[in-house]
Parts: structure tokens; sequence; C-alpha cells
């Protein structure tokens, strides 16, 4: 698959930054407690050591007092309006994530002004849509996920057996969907076509095996297969368009 070659970055700049996220990956999940979590304040002792972790393994990886303090205080800011925005009746999931996805756009920020690559990492950034492979397959991407499975919902609505299995089976079934077309893509994004059969029949044996009469094998069936044709389908028109 022929595409030009983008480069960002050296390797000792992106060692840099590997080592600034495996320090917030420790401090965060390995080097942080449920229970430390659960009574984080924003002046509380938790909070505190919480912070002196993260600010010492930063320190001990990149060797940089600046970056490390300001990555911490960062850190804890962060970490403060989290705890504020759990008190509302909001998804943890998402918290969760747009947590993490600060704390990552801080390392990456401190990151880039460290060695003046900015405007690189913004182009980076901007390659979904100013660049026609990236653009191409993130594009392919986003289609197998919710609008494909959308579409594939309305076309089986009619097989399911009722309401409840409605709301059981199928939200199980439209996650399960997304992953399993996700993974397709990807096999055929890198020509390993052979995986694919195994994924099928890895499906095949999970979703069979257990008897369950409230499910219909001919909707199961059907949306499997509409979901794996439509996949596969666009897997090869993108492999086809990017060469």
């Amino acid at each position: 698959m022929p595409m030009n070659k983008l480069h960002f970055f050296t390797e000792l700049q992106g060692n840099f930054l590997i080592k600034l996220l495996l320090a917030h990956l420790l401090a965060d999940f390995l080097f942080q407690s449920k229970k430390m979590v659960e009574n984080k304040k924003w002046f509380s002792f938790e909070m505190l050591f919480h912070i002196l972790i993260v600010f010492f393994l930063t320190l001990l990886f990149s060797k940089n007092l600046y970056i490390s303090l300001i990555i911490s205080i960062l850190h804890y800011i962060i970490d403060g309006f989290k705890i504020e925005i759990n008190k509302k009746k909001l998804s943890k999931t998402l918290i969760f994530t747009i947590d993490q996805v600060l704390h990552i756009a801080v390392i990456l920020l401190c990151w880039s002004i460290y060695f003046g690559i900015s405007n690189t990492v913004l182009k980076a950034l901007l390659l979904p849509i100013n660049n026609y492979s990236v653009s191409l397959i993130f594009l392919s991407y986003f289609l197998v996920t919710t609008p494909f499975g959308y579409f594939i919902g309305l076309i089986t609505k009619r097989f399911q057996n009722s309401k409840n299995n409605e709301t059981k089976t199928d939200k199980n079934g439209f996650l399960i969907g997304i992953f399993e077309r996700i993974i397709i893509l990807t096999f055929i994004i890198l020509g390993e076509y052979s995986a694919i059969g195994f994924l099928i029949t890895g499906k095949s044996i999970i979703r069979f095996s257990a008897k369950n009469e409230d499910i219909k094998s001919e909707y199961v069936l059907l949306g499997t297969m509409i979901s794996y044709g439509m996949t596969i389908i666009t897997g090869i028109l993108v492999k086809f368009l990017l060469n």
C-alpha cells in the first residue's frame, strides 16, 4: 500500500514523549490505588501524594525540572476539576475519558513546546483533514462504527423478538458489532485476510454455543453477515482508493 512517509519528530524527540507518557500512566494507574481516587479532594493527603508521584516520576523519566513542575501543576488542576464534575450525575466513562485526554494533551503541549515543534504537531493533528490517505482511513473507520451499526439495526429491526430483547441484547450486540467491524477493517487494510476467518469462526462459536431461545438465529446471522459484508466491501474500496 503506497503511502507517503510522514515524519513529524526525531527518534530522540519520540523517545522523550514516550517517557512522559509512561510516567503519566504509571502515576495514574499503577501507583494510584482505588482508595486514593475515592478520597482525593482539592486539599487532601491523597491528592498531594498523587501529585508528588506524578512529579517525581516525570522528573525521573524526563530529567527536566520545569516540565515536571508544569505537568504536575496542570495534573493537579485537571484532577481537581474532575472531583467537582464527579459530584454531578454524569457518565463515569465520559469523565474518565475527558480526564485522560486532557492529561495527554498537556503532555503533548509541553513536549512540543520543549522541542519547538508545535507547528509540526498541529499539522499531525490536522492530518485527518489535510492528508488524503489518512483522511480516507479515518473516514472508513468512522463509517464502520455507529453509521453502519444504525443501518444494520434498521434492516434487522423486524426480526427482533420483543422490546426486552431489543434493549438488553441489541445494546451489547451494537457495541460488539462496532469492535468487530473495526478489527475486520484493520485486517483488510493490513492485508491479513486469513485472520478474518478466525474472527468469524470465533464469534460463531461464542454466539451460537449458548442455546438462548430469546435470540433468533436468523436475526443474529443476518445482522452478522450484513455487518461483515459491508465492512469487507468498505475495506476493499479503501485499499483500492489508497493504491
